[in-house]
């Protein structure tokens, strides 16, 4: 999710305390500091995006890290405030760094929340970075209590009763247009088709479909799913492909998404191009994340490169 959505549902989980909205309220800083906290790993982007994208909701998104900050805010919060008893600052504020970690696996990004027994970035697959329902529902929380301190809870458990409901129906709506679109494309299993959360259309879904061997890349709307993108077969016989799998770019892309697809392709006898794609963001006609592998006519690695925008410079990966 964003900050700002992560700071409006610590104000609201700061509300079931029983305490004010407060700039001098220890328990009301601790929550709402503590849900955007983990967000701090925004300072990886000075090493560049590449680097960014890696360590973004990393370690730093992990249950140990977020009860570490919920202890170091703690303590901070406690220093300064010591009215208030440290245990009680220290739970709020870890319903805070919590509250983080449980929303930001609801997106196709995901978080390392089980480090360091696995560096699997766990998620969902349920709404987008930003879903306007949720950060709608909380912001009017957030001015009904404002406006009306009194109001306060009622309107926090409102919002989150919302979500609630809203995630039970986008749950819902998951399954429908998953069996729709199995029907439509005849399909018998499951693992046949992957459901994503479309980027930009909060109301669709993106789905990854497999069959005869070719990958489809489509959205649903209306109930009407559209093919974008047929990808080939992939190729694991193929030497130059199973080659870049033992590069740097395989190992990103890895680490960085569960769905990718390769493909290679020949640009001349003394040029090989395997083209790794990240199959869950799809936006302006092109997958968001792709990369090269260079190969020479012996199979070995010439160079790699990673592109985090579409028709933007790569990053050349060094090897």
């Amino acid at each position: 999710m964003d900050p700002i959505t992560h700071g409006l549902i610590g104000i609201a989980l700061s509300t079931f305390s029983g305490h004010t909205m407060q700039l001098n309220d220890p328990v009301f800083l601790g929550c709402t500091l503590g849900a955007m906290l983990p967000d701090l790993d925004i300072i990886a982007h000075v090493k560049g995006r590449l680097n960014y994208l890696l360590k973004h909701r990393g370690v730093s998104h992990s249950l140990i890290a977020l009860s570490g900050m919920a202890i170091g805010l703690s303590t901070v919060l406690y220093a300064v405030f010591p009215t208030t008893s440290w245990l009680t600052i220290f739970f709020w504020t870890l319903m805070g760094t919590i509250s983080h970690g449980v929303m930001d696996i609801l997106n196709s990004f995901g978080a390392e929340l089980l480090w360091p027994f696995s560096r699997k970035k766990i998620t969902v697959d349920m709404i987008m970075l930003t879903d306007p329902v949720v950060l709608s529902s909380f912001l009017v929380s957030f001015i009904l209590s404002l406006r009306t301190p009194d109001l306060a809870q009622v309107s926090s458990v409102s919002a989150l009763l919302i979500s609630v409901v809203y995630l039970g129906y986008r749950h819902l709506n998951r399954i429908q247009m998953r069996d729709h679109i199995m029907e439509i494309y005849d399909l018998d299993l499951t693992d046949q088709i992957k459901m994503l959360p479309a980027m930009y259309h909060p109301f669709a879904w993106n789905f990854i479909l497999y069959k005869e061997g070719n990958v489809h890349f489509g959205i649903i709307r209306n109930q009407i799913p559209t093919i974008c993108r047929v990808l080939p077969k992939f190729d694991g016989d193929n030497p130059f492909v199973s080659n870049a799998l033992e590069g740097n770019l395989a190992e990103v892309f890895n680490q960085f998404t569960p769905h990718y697809h390769v493909i290679a392709h020949s640009s001349n006898a003394e040029e090989h191009i395997v083209e790794f794609l990240d199959l869950r963001y799809w936006a302006k006609g092109d997958f968001l994340y792709t990369g090269n592998v260079f190969l020479n006519e012996n199979g070995e690695i010439s160079h790699e490169i990673f592109h985090p925008l579409p028709n933007q410079a790569g990053v050349l990966l060094s090897y």
